[in-house]
């Protein structure tokens, strides 16, 4: 199974490192990014095993690394992650436009 990632989970996961790197070295940003991108292979492997919350978009499912969450959908058994946002952030304000 494949995973897809839209322009705006790219966009910050491209966030994500830039705020790491310059807060806490490049040894944290790379162990950092590699704890997103195993969590996404996970999600990747059985994506239906994560937390259904609805309330944020159809069809959304959530799954937390570190202090971000991963906020996907899993239609056609292709999981497409829509956003990586940090815990502290109002997930409804970012949520994803409806043509992604």
């Amino acid at each position: 199974m494949k995973l897809v990632l839209t322009v705006a989970a790219l966009d910050d996961l491209r966030s994500v490192r830039a705020y790491t790197l310059e807060t806490w070295g490049a040894d944290q940003e790379e162990r950092y990014l590699r704890n997103l991108w195993c969590r996404f292979e996970t999600i990747r492997s059985n994506p239906h095993r994560f937390r259904l919350r609805e309330d944020l978009f159809p069809g959304c499912r959530i799954a937390a690394e570190g202090r971000h969450v991963i906020l996907f959908r899993a239609d056609d058994n292709i999981p497409q992650v829509v956003r990586v946002l940090h815990s502290a952030m109002d997930f409804k304000r970012h949520q994803p436009p409806e043509s992604d």
